[in-house]
């Protein structure tokens, strides 16, 4: 007699993000870049999040060194930084570089040190754009490794975040989605500045987060899968054979059931992180979650679990805080 096995499939889902977190008012301009368009390509989640303005104070060169503050105006230490913007990719150790300073404040300063400072531009005696920096931007690529620099202070205290909203869009790009979005619209019109900068306003606060769902990884659990049930799971079980080279069931079984972009894991990770979070602005909160439909269960999984590689910020609601999630050669320590 043939023996009938039974087992449960179970999946790990990856996720990163591909870009630092922008201001609704940087996406304005930054969305139509070619070189944008091409990193946020991949990316189907997308957050809606505000954190009190950032911003650069006490700007300085000297020696072909720039020195300055990250502040948030709040009662948290600023960061100081230096870096050399040829060991950054900005020009060879010995070109002489322009920098154009994009001030908040209506008047700006005319020598340094430079103050309420939004962005710095980096551009060559030709005035050919070699690459920018805001806040945002400068810490992220610090907390990636792939920028070169020197920061004094609590990084932590400048990466938290309030999740006001959680989408997905994979019908689309994802800039497109973005473009005149009813609930970043909404979040703009009724969320208050929450800043004590004289400066802020709301596009300046109100920022977005995209990750990449670049992935999966699955375990097929036979002939004794309960270990791996909590109470409340449901599981899918699957039965095959492994003794006909006849029948495929076995094969069926522990081959992946999607690919590794399927549009079921985007719908997966919204649920997932909508039915933690609960953000205010989501309508739909996935309270059934995980029985939804066109997810992981629907391609046969029992469980789904997220994996997130690179999520340089700490988001959180009320009801749940995703913590900062860091590459190993990263200059966390």
């Amino acid at each position: 007699m043939t023996e009938v096995f039974n087992g449960i499939k179970t999946i790990q889902i990856h996720a990163q993000t591909r870009y630092p977190i922008v201001s609704a008012y940087e996406f304005e301009f930054l969305k139509s870049e070619t070189e944008i368009q091409a990193l946020l390509k991949p990316c189907t989640i997308y957050f809606i999040l505000q954190r009190p303005l950032l911003y650069f104070d006490n700007v300085k060169i000297e020696n072909g060194e720039i020195t300055f503050r990250i502040c948030d105006s709040s009662s948290s230490e600023p960061l100081h930084c230096t870096f050399e913007p040829s060991e950054c990719g900005l020009g060879a150790p010995d070109e002489e570089i322009l920098l154009d300073v994009q001030f908040y404040k209506k008047t700006p300063d005319t020598v340094p040190p430079f103050n309420d400072v939004g962005a710095l531009r980096f551009l060559n005696l030709k005035r050919d754009f070699l690459g920018w920096f805001s806040p945002t931007k400068f810490l992220y690529e610090y907390l990636l490794g792939t920028l070169a620099a020197t920061i004094d202070g609590d990084i932590t205290k400048y990466l938290n975040y309030k999740v006001h909203y959680i989408g997905k869009s994979f019908s689309q790009d994802i800039w497109n989605r973005l473009t005149g979005h009813e609930k970043m619209q909404s979040i703009l019109t009724l969320e208050d500045v929450i800043s004590a900068h004289p400066n802020a306003r709301a596009p300046f606060e109100i920022c977005l987060l995209m990750l990449d769902i670049d992935g999966f990884d699955e375990a097929n659990l036979f002939p004794s899968f309960e270990f791996m049930l909590q109470p409340g799971d449901v599981p899918i079980v699957h039965n095959f054979t492994m003794e006909d080279d006849d029948d495929q069931s076995f094969i069926k079984y522990y081959s992946p059931a999607l690919e590794p972009r399927a549009a079921e894991l985007t719908t997966e990770v919204e649920a997932m992180l909508v039915s933690s979070f609960k953000p205010k602005y989501n309508k739909i909160v996935f309270e059934k979650y995980p029985f939804i439909q066109s997810g992981t269960r629907s391609a046969g999984y029992t469980k789904s679990s997220l994996l997130i590689e690179r999520m340089p910020a700490i988001l959180s609601t009320d009801d749940h805080e995703q913590g900062l999630v860091l590459p190993r050669h990263s200059n966390d320590g």
